[in-house]
């Protein structure tokens, strides 16, 4: 037996209980209908209140998660910008270096010479390391996907959310006090 039997045969037991007993009145029948009533409409709310906790904690992790998008795509173009200014240097120290090998006038040689010497690792290895680098940071700026993909679901929770907090009684209910309000301002 499932739990609903059991509470469906107790619930028939007290109620042909409250029949057979004819000294209790209907009075107290009627206080009981009143009571499961009760406790029926406290249930909804608690599983109403519950469903929009739910969708009000999803709405919270979409939004949280479009931030880490934001961010981390902000750093990834930040590394892309360094890593593109250091490839630059690079290059212009691979074209120095290159330079030494053919005649200037010393006063150029001198600037090349410098620009060779700040540089500690081989231009050549750190350049096909930077270039892969920028190839990996491109790649990874495609979060553009991942952000509009969560956005879409951050919209369709906050539409689910807007049409679990709907109620056509209270809107009515609130106009119909407005109504009163404005024509109680006229008279």
């Amino acid at each position: 037996m499932d739990v609903r039997s059991l509470i469906l045969e107790h619930w028939l037991r007290v109620l042909v209980n409250l029949n057979s007993t004819k000294a209790t009145g209907i009075g107290r029948f009627e206080n009981f209908l009143l009571l499961l009533f009760e406790r029926g409409k406290a249930q909804k709310l608690a599983a109403h209140r519950r469903a929009v906790h739910r969708i009000v904690s999803k709405i919270a992790e979409h939004s949280r998660t479009l931030q880490e998008i934001k961010i981390r795509s902000v750093e990834e173009t930040e590394k892309m910008k360094a890593t593109g200014a250091e490839l630059s240097n690079l290059r212009k120290v691979r074209q120095a270096s290159v330079a030494l090998n053919v005649w200037q006038p010393e006063v150029v040689r001198g600037r090349h010479k410098q620009i060779v010497e700040q540089c500690v690792v081989p231009a050549d290895s750190r350049i096909h390391a930077l270039e892969r680098e920028l190839r990996l940071c491109k790649q990874l700026t495609g979060l553009d996907k991942a952000y509009r993909d969560e956005k879409r679901r951050l919209n369709a929770a906050k539409e689910q959310f807007a049409s679990v907090k709907y109620y056509p009684c209270e809107i009515t209910a609130r106009l119909v006090r407005v109504d009163e309000c404005c024509i109680r301002g006229r008279s």
